[in-house]
């Protein structure tokens, strides 16, 4: 039915629009969601890392203060020169302020130590229940002055644990060189103990409604892959952890990874300052969970979206079938021949307009079956006056005969001869008008006609045939070349003096007829000409001729050949340089055998 069809069509179509427009509007939002969480991490990664550069940069000028402070320079050459522990205690008391003082306007800074290259150290802590500081040995003093050799600091994170019950705390230790001024001589180390809580600073605010945010984690790890700081503060104070730094993709500083049982999407940013990334880990569950909130958001706005275009497709097809189905019925009974039915949509559209030519049709319909049965009596009234009038041609044909007989019994000869032509034009004019003939029996009545024409001019004009034998054979219209012969009379040669020659020629090409008739009359004028070649292409000059019998001109020799033969047959004119007329009949050309030739004529 056409109402499922429309609205199975409808919905498909819908269906297929508002599949493809979700579905790119999912993958669309779920990669800007993929994108936006790759961005967020790089931008926080990169921020947190330029903070802790600009973090150690400040303690690597602490450093420096404190290492070219004349109070430590001299303590650790007294300390060289002392030659009992007493004297080294009394430099302990004595550096002990300075150290104070360098570490106080610092809330950062948990401690500041001194060790002299045999591992003796003069220590301060802000600890407030210190545990017994443990001070580097010789040898790793002096591991720490070979690899100052090659860079400024070392930093070295580690554990501080303030007292018995208080849990540990996590330090990075900053080391550095201190040279003798000016000879720049290595005289000491200084250990600057920084607390990483004071990191947590460095962070951005948390965002309530950032999600994506206030769930990532966000790492500190060093060369060696110990972990230094977590935003989420939930390393264990036990031991230090670390993280596999194989797990980043080298080259690419964003991707996936899976860590702690867990997969994250990751960013990191790698310092050149103190060698650390700041990895920026995001639980992957998160973001398929805003990706989940999408797609349901999605899936409910498509079924909505698709449920309202599936009613207004069905409202939509029952108001267009349900018109059709009224004509339907009305035109069942119009087939039943009931042609009383009319249709009452009274709308605006075109379904209305349809009702309306519907019921013009019918109109029509009614008044052309009243027209056609007026036209059946007058045609019934014509063929009785028609089957009178035939006695008129008949009982002249037969005039003419019995003047032939008593013209030729009384000697005159002429007279015979005149109406024998004229009987034999009668006879060829009066049956089978539209069935073909042989070009040889057309010429037979041609010369039927001349003769009595030659009997009117006299010698004024003659006729010239030059058409081969083979195609005497070939099949032409009755009456197609006898009415040129006449025009060539009529409007050509008749009213020369003498010299009028009429030319009736025939050749053939490629399966076509050529026939022209030419005259070296006056000619035609040429907007007559050019009015005639138009009417040949134009059905409407062609309305309101009459049947071939009664005779008419060029317009209907040119009709009956285009009807009977299509194609490219009819009539041309054109005016020849040396004068006159010639009209040419183009029609294609078929043979006919002897035998048949007899019963064609």
């Amino acid at each position: 039915m056409l109402k499922t069809k429309m609205f199975l069509s409808f919905s498909i179509v819908s269906l297929f629009i508002v599949a493809i427009t979700c579905g790119m509007f999912y993958v669309k939002y779920a990669n800007d969601i993929q994108d936006q969480t790759s961005s967020l991490s790089s931008v926080i990664s990169r921020q947190f890392s330029e903070m802790v550069d600009l973090y150690m940069q400040n303690i690597e000028e602490l450093s420096l203060a404190v290492s070219i402070s004349p109070a430590v320079q001299n303590g650790l050459l007294d300390y060289r020169r002392a030659s009992n522990s007493l004297e080294k205690e009394i430099i302990g008391y004595k550096l002990s302020p300075f150290l104070f003082d360098f570490s106080y306007p610092k809330p950062y800074v948990q401690g500041i130590s001194i060790h002299t290259p045999d591992a003796y150290m003069y220590d301060y802590t802000k600890l407030v229940e210190e545990k017994p500081a443990v001070p580097y040995t010789a040898s790793e003093l002096l591991k720490f002055n070979q690899a100052l050799e090659s860079k400024k600091f070392i930093l070295r994170p580690s554990l501080s644990k303030e007292g018995a019950e208080a849990p540990a705390s996590r330090v990075v230790s900053f080391i550095r060189r201190i040279n003798r001024i000016p000879t720049q001589q290595t005289i000491g180390f200084v250990n600057i103990n920084i607390n990483v809580n004071a990191f947590k600073a460095l962070e951005t605010a948390n965002d309530p409604a950032n999600e994506l945010k206030n769930s990532m984690s966000m790492l500190l790890v060093d060369d060696q892959g110990v972990i230094i700081y977590e935003n989420k503060n939930r390393l264990n104070d036990s031991a230090l952890q670390t993280f596999d730094v194989n797990l980043l993709q080298p080259g690419h500083s964003e991707g996936e990874l899976q860590w702690k049982n867990k997969r994250y999407f990751y960013s990191y940013e790698s310092s050149d300052y103190t060698s650390w990334r700041t990895v920026v880990l995001i639980p992957k569950d998160v973001v398929l969970l805003k990706q989940k909130r999408i797609q349901e958001i999605v899936l409910t706005v498509g079924v909505l979206t698709m449920s309202l275009i599936a009613f207004v497709s069905y409202i939509l097809s029952h108001q267009i079938t349900v018109p059709l189905r009224k004509i339907m019925v009305k035109m069942s009974s119009v087939e039943l021949g009931n042609f009383n039915e009319r249709m009452d949509y009274k709308g605006k559209n075109e379904l209305g307009k349809l009702s309306r030519m519907y019921n013009l049709m019918l109109d029509s319909i009614s008044r052309l079956i009243h027209e056609v049965y007026e036209s059946k009596l007058a045609e019934k009234n014509a063929q009785l006056s028609a089957l009178h009038a035939q006695i008129n041609p008949h009982f002249l044909y037969n005039t003419l005969n019995i003047m032939k007989s008593i013209s030729r019994l009384r000697g005159i000869e002429e007279v015979a001869e005149i109406s024998e032509s004229l009987a034999s034009l009668f006879q060829y004019s009066m049956k089978n008008l539209h069935h073909p003939v042989t070009l040889e029996r057309e010429l037979e009545h041609i010369r039927h006609y001349f003769n009595i024409q030659q009997h009117r001019f006299g010698s004024r004009m003659r006729l010239d045939v030059e058409i081969p034998e083979y195609l005497l054979g070939a099949q032409v219209l009755k009456l197609t070349i006898q009415p040129l012969i006449e025009n060539a009379v009529d409007h050509g040669i008749r009213r020369m003096k003498a010299g009028g020659c009429i030319r009736v020629e025939a050749t053939a090409s490629d399966g076509t007829l050529f026939i022209s008739v030419s005259d070296n009359g006056a000619g035609i004028e040429p907007h007559k000409r050019q009015e005639l070649q138009a009417a040949f292409h134009s059905t409407s000059a062609l309305q309101g001729l009459q049947d071939a019998a009664d005779g008419i001109g060029l317009l209907n020799i040119h009709q009956r050949l285009h009807l009977f033969y299509g194609g490219e047959s009819g009539l041309t004119i054109s005016c020849p340089p040396e004068g006159g007329t010639s009209v040419r009949i183009i029609m294609p050309l078929r043979l006919v055998k002897q035998e048949e030739a007899v019963g064609i004529s």
